[in-house]
């Protein structure tokens, strides 16, 4: 009986750290100066391939998918989701520090991602 709760409890946890990452404004105050940013996913590439946004900026993606099931990840704020084909995605996050930022289509790998050629670029000024 303890190991069957035991496996129970670790796939409920494997199963949580899959799930989507739509959300990344911790520390974002309620004025924050809000920026809305639409980014297609089409033919393996991106459109903006370089956006650039202010710094303590709240920051909303409206992420498309033309064509393919898009998986969508952007270091340093830990967004990560997919974005069905022919669907937009709605993510957000509080661009608290400068710097650039890439977001891309990955390809998960165990606890790693691959790049799969789809690759942008947020500069956080």
């Amino acid at each position: 009986m303890k190991k069957l709760i035991i496996l129970v409890l670790l796939l409920f946890i494997a199963g949580c750290a899959t799930e989507p990452q739509l959300k990344s404004t911790v520390g974002m105050p309620p004025d924050a100066p809000v920026e809305k940013i639409h980014v297609k996913g089409e033919n393996c590439n991106w459109s903006p391939e370089l956006i650039r946004v202010k710094k303590d900026t709240h920051v909303i993606l409206e992420v498309e998918s033309v064509d393919w099931d898009y998986n969508f990840n952007l270091t340093g704020y830990d967004l990560s989701f997919v974005i069905p084909k022919g669907k937009t995605v709605t993510a957000e996050f509080y661009a608290s520090r400068t710097g650039e930022f890439v977001f891309g289509c990955y390809i998960e790998k165990g606890d790693k991602y691959l790049w799969g050629g789809m690759v942008g670029k947020i500069i956080v000024e």
